[in-house]
């Protein structure tokens, strides 16, 4: 059957975080990697995209941390700086994402806090996407069968009709194992260009 829509991860294929935190050691005096420990713990970074915490939560549920480690001063220096970031858009995926939508629906599917309404207006992507999946507010998570589910419900096609871009091993083979046409996206542009071509989309 005919792809019907194309599904993109977020993170690390729409957009980037790969130079995001550079300053923050230096605007805040927290080491990047004590940082990135803290706030990014598997565990606490699972319940906001479960929605079992609020994004806004589960930032000062981090603060406490990082004044505990280091000092009050240090944390809200480092939320800060947090705060200013929403990550880099990648412009060739938004190329991608653009036509693909003048041909059939494009949705975004991805793994995020309830945060993640605001960081779509932030960085001006209001109205891109025709679908937004967020786990967050399913209560479900890639690559769960239930949020795949999910998606396919929101949007009214069966599994053969789906397209899948995500740059997570785990989340393109259970994608795939449920009858989606998946890509594992690893920077490589021309290769998802590639893959939509012979998927039929473009």
């Amino acid at each position: 059957m005919p792809i019907k829509c194309v599904f993109f991860d977020f993170d690390e294929v729409v957009r980037s975080w790969k130079h995001e935190f550079d300053g923050l050691s230096d605007y805040s005096g927290i080491p990047l990697d004590a940082f990135v420990e803290i706030a990014f713990d598997p565990l606490r970074y699972e319940s906001a995209i479960r929605g079992e915490v609020s994004g806004e939560t589960l930032r000062a549920e981090i603060g406490l941390v990082l004044a505990e480690c280091f000092s009050v001063e240090n944390a809200e220096s480092a939320l800060e700086y947090w705060a200013t970031r929403n990550g880099e858009l990648v412009p060739e995926v938004l190329e991608i994402v653009r036509l693909c939508k003048e041909r059939i629906p494009v949705a975004l599917f991805t793994n995020a806090s309830t945060t993640l309404n605001r960081e779509i207006e932030t960085l001006g992507l209001t109205g891109l996407f025709d679908h937004v999946v967020n786990t967050a507010e399913v209560g479900s998570i890639k690559p769960e069968p239930e949020i795949y589910k999910y998606a396919l419900d929101l949007v009214g096609i069966e599994a053969s009709e789906a397209y899948f871009t995500d740059d997570r091993p785990e989340n393109i083979e259970a994608a795939v194992k449920l009858g989606w046409t998946g890509h594992l996206f690893d920077g490589d542009v021309v290769g998802l260009r590639s893959s939509l071509v012979k998927a039929g989309v473009l």
